[in-house]
């Protein structure tokens, strides 16, 4: 019995003497401190760039895209929506090229050269389009001429409104030049300059060079050698063959009959 009670006596002071002496503290090493929440840190989020006045915004999408510039880890840049299309690349749907539809049909653009009357430079770069049903018509009107071993010599087409005002910056005389405000048929797509050259690539004599201004040039007159009237002729009968008309002061000029188009401001790529 003496001995029952040593023993639970022992037990009542020596244990939990052991158990305090084996615990031993944690060091600071063990020890981190965990940081404050926050509202974002509780909710899930991280701050953004929407909290961030404008300048500091921009700050931020050049480190995302820089992480050298402060950010540890690289980020995703920010998606912009991608910049529109320039102006006039490629072709428009509503012209055709008359290039691409025959090309047999030699072009001399003088508006994209300073070989014209203005003597600058108003095209950025040449090209002959027109609307559809005026294209395929001078398409008709060069197999009427391949069939006398000539053929068609372009030097105007369509002319933008943009080109049709600097070359009324450049003349602003409307005997000259039709105002930007009125429209030229080229502005329409549907208006030629031209003229035939044989099958050696040379101009017939039409009595005056392209662009020459005054009674010489006139279709209606007729104080004109033999020859340079009937290569008139056959211009104008070739032409109007195929649905175009021409006019009194311009033996080079004709303009199609067939469709009524719009003025138009869609400029041709020169890439």
């Amino acid at each position: 019995m003496k001995q029952l009670l040593l023993l639970l006596f022992v037990s009542l002071f020596w244990l939990p003497a052991c158990v305090n002496n084996n615990s031993a503290p944690a060091s600071a090493d063990e020890v981190e401190a965990a940081p404050p929440a926050t509202a974002d840190s509780v909710a899930g989020t991280e701050p953004g760039d929407d909290d961030l006045p404008p300048e500091q915004a921009e700050s931020a999408d050049l480190e995302a895209i820089n992480p050298s510039a402060g950010s540890q880890a690289p980020m995703m840049p920010a998606m912009r929506a991608p910049a529109p299309p320039a102006p006039g690349q490629g072709r428009n749907a509503d012209f055709l090229d008359i290039a691409t539809l025959d090309p047999g049909i030699r072009l001399d653009i003088r508006y994209a050269t300073d070989n014209n009357f203005t003597q600058s430079k108003i095209y950025d770069c040449p090209a002959c389009l027109l609307r559809p049903e005026a294209a395929r018509a001078i398409v008709r009107a060069q197999q009427l001429l391949q069939r006398k071993g000539m053929a068609l010599k372009m030097f105007d087409c369509y002319r933008p409104r943009p080109y049709q005002q600097r070359l009324w910056n450049k003349v602003p005389n409307p005997d000259y030049v039709t105002p930007p405000s009125k429209g030229s048929m080229h502005s329409r797509g549907v208006a030629v300059d031209l003229t035939i050259v044989d099958k050696s690539g040379n101009e017939l004599d039409m009595g005056t060079p392209y662009d020459f201004f005054g009674p010489e040039a006139h279709t209606d007159n007729m104080q004109l050698p033999a020859r340079v009237l009937a290569n008139r002729r056959l211009l104008r009968e070739t032409m109007e063959a195929v649905g175009f008309q021409g006019i009194r002061t311009e033996w080079w000029h004709f303009s199609f009959r067939g469709k009524n188009y719009p003025l138009s401001d869609y400029v041709w790529s020169c890439e």
